[in-house]
């Protein structure tokens, strides 16, 4: 939401890294596009082959990194 790109100091279109730990290692997922709407809700999809890459099961948090 444009609430949550003021509090996460982002803007619609702008690339970012977003780093991601979990217990078997960290990732960081670069050339990640920000989308900023009424509609959608801070939250980043990946697809299954980059969650198994990264060991992520089920959901895990990330940092942006601008």
């Amino acid at each position: 939401t444009p609430e949550d790109a003021k509090k996460f100091k982002v803007e619609n279109g702008q690339i970012v890294s977003v780093l991601v730990k979990t217990d078997d290692r960290t990732t960081s997922f670069g050339d990640t596009v920000i989308r900023v709407s009424e509609k959608f809700a801070a939250a980043m999809h990946i697809d299954t082959d980059e969650a198994n890459a990264a060991g992520i099961v089920g959901s895990a948090f990330g940092e942006i990194i601008v």
